[in-house]
């Protein structure tokens, strides 16, 4: 079997998609060929990987990132080319559309992955509820062009039933995480020692796009409430995003580290004390689940994904509301002696239980489920089936 995954999102880029598709590449089962259909500045061909050389212009509401204007027959070819069964549509933005004008041009079925709450996303940027209700119309359209729709939270089915979904199609697909590379053993003293943290300072992370829909107005608060309340501890931010110049204003004595590759990533969670995700628009939050990985307890917000991803009073707490003093007593707690170390042990225990070898069989058995028996194509007499061979 041959698939096609489309994505808007390069692999030059490292966020929850890019993370969560790698994995689905490295762990596609025997007889189940993968390869992802991009655009990028830069042309890319390998055998797992295809990045068109396209042009790109800026997001709205996010000027910083380029969405790519796609070569819709270019990809087309290539997937007839390539003898694709099954078109996977991860996104409802350019490439996406690609991905969906091929499975019409070549009469192929589309399986929809949900990653991103683009309406949510669209009314925190814009201010504009009404066009956060547009964005979520308009997405009812590709994803409702796909045979079955995965979801990776329950949190999210339910959004998407909400919004007119069809409830039969769509399934949970929950996230993993690497355990070998997201470890405890990563723990680095010197690091710790150059952020100038220690058991008496402990280190508060977060990892992820600085931005506004990830809730980030309130680690300013946050951080004033806790030396309000006398707690020593420095905030370590990892990442890039338009907020950044306004975080670093109001956030003078927390280190900010930019983009960091995976392994440095890695060392970053494991060297932390606890991991704060206040986000209540995203559907997954991948980096919760690294952090356990880590052994490092997390707070996370009471709405969106994130909150399926850890157990609560175990691996970390839940947070309801997004009040500053509610979220630095939470942090608080956790960071007490006798509770941190206990939660710590336990948020590894658990995220042994994420692997993605198992995470990922709700995909792979979607991409069997949909893959049709065809007729024969014209001038060979052999038919192509589910099971990916020629007979």
């Amino acid at each position: 079997m041959n698939v096609a995954i489309f994505t808007d999102n390069d692999f030059g880029k490292v966020n929850g998609v890019t993370t969560t598709l790698t994995a689905a590449l490295d762990h596609a089962p025997p007889g189940m060929h993968l390869r992802i259909y991009t655009a990028a500045v830069l042309p890319v061909d390998a055998p797992d990987y295809l990045a068109l050389k396209s042009f790109g212009v800026p997001i709205p509401f996010y000027g910083e990132m380029d969405m790519f204007v796609p070569r819709l027959r270019a990809y087309v070819a290539q997937a007839r080319t390539e003898q694709m069964d099954v078109i996977h549509l991860t996104t409802p933005g350019p490439i996406g559309l690609a991905g969906m004008y091929a499975a019409w041009r070549l009469r192929l079925p589309m399986v929809g992955s949900f990653h991103t709450d683009l309406a949510a996303y669209t009314a925190v940027l814009s201010g504009s509820p009404r066009l956060g209700a547009l964005m979520r119309e308009y997405m009812r359209w590709p994803y409702g062009k796909c045979a079955r729709v995965l979801v990776p939270s329950e949190d999210t089915r339910r959004l998407l039933i909400g919004a007119k979904g069809h409830a039969d199609r769509i399934e949970v697909w929950p996230r993993g995480v690497d355990t070998s590379l997201f470890s405890p053993d990563r723990r680095s003293r010197h690091l710790r020692d150059t952020w100038h943290v220690s058991e008496n300072r402990p280190a508060i992370l977060y990892v992820g796009r600085i931005s506004r829909e990830k809730g980030l107005h309130l680690l300013a608060p946050i951080q004033r409430r806790l030396h309000a309340l006398g707690i020593e501890h420095r905030f370590i931010i990892a990442g890039d995003g338009p907020l950044l110049g306004e975080l670093r204003r109001q956030m003078p004595d927390a280190i900010f580290t930019g983009v960091l590759p995976r392994q440095a990533i890695a060392d970053a969670f494991a060297s932390s004390d606890v991991f704060v995700f206040p986000s209540r628009t995203d559907t997954a939050g991948n980096v919760v689940l690294e952090a356990q990985a880590s052994g490092v307890p997390v707070v996370v917000a009471d709405e969106g994904g994130p909150r399926e991803n850890m157990v609560d009073g175990s691996t970390g707490t839940v947070c309801s509301g997004d009040a500053p003093d509610r979220w630095s007593g939470a942090i608080a707690r956790v960071l007490q002696p006798g509770v941190r170390e206990p939660m710590a042990a336990t948020a590894r225990e658990y995220a042994l239980t994420r692997q993605w070898a198992q995470a990922l069989q709700p995909l792979y058995r979607a991409y069997r489920d949909v893959c049709p028996v065809t007729a024969p194509a014209a001038g060979d007499g052999m038919l192509r089936v589910s099971a990916g061979h020629r007979l």
